[in-house]
């Protein structure tokens, strides 16, 4: 019997990033309940790297993966095919940009996904969702849904 937070398989769902900001109390608590918004895992939709400038050294660039992904649990706020962004700081996209035309055509087997540190932000009336890590999982999009 998988726990709530694992598939049949024993695989993690996301985990999300502890939010507890004195300097911003009212959002901290807002971003307590996204697991129920947005759900444990995604189906992914497309994956992309983007350079960014490096907060620290304004003439190095880092890597960003940048991730479409589809919610698709049952059991969320968000309307199941809600598409989501989610950006993950430091590194490369593990999607190609074959995979990415194979997912545009219907040619790719679905992929569900699970972020590590999965957190929300607001800001200047802009929000966004960022992760640690990206997971893909061993579930089919139909048992994704239940979990």
């Amino acid at each position: 019997m998988a726990q709530d937070n694992t598939t049949k398989q024993g695989e993690l769902l996301s985990t999300f990033n502890e939010s507890n900001s004195k300097r911003t109390p009212i959002q901290s608590a807002l971003t307590r309940p996204l697991e129920e918004a947005i759900g444990k895992c995604f189906l992914l939709l497309s994956g992309t790297t983007e350079e960014v400038q490096d907060s620290n050294d304004e003439s190095k660039t880092i890597p960003r993966a940048v991730y479409k992904v589809r919610v698709v649990s049952s059991n969320t706020r968000l309307a199941i095919g809600t598409v989501l962004t989610v950006k993950v700081k430091g590194s490369r996209s593990v999607i190609t940009n074959d995979e990415n035309k194979k997912f545009l055509f219907g040619l790719e087997k679905n992929k569900v996904v699970a972020f590590d540190d999965l957190s929300h932000w607001n800001f200047n009336g802009n929000e966004g969702l960022s992760a640690s890590n990206i997971r893909i999982l061993e579930v089919s999009p139909q048992e994704a849904m239940n979990l």
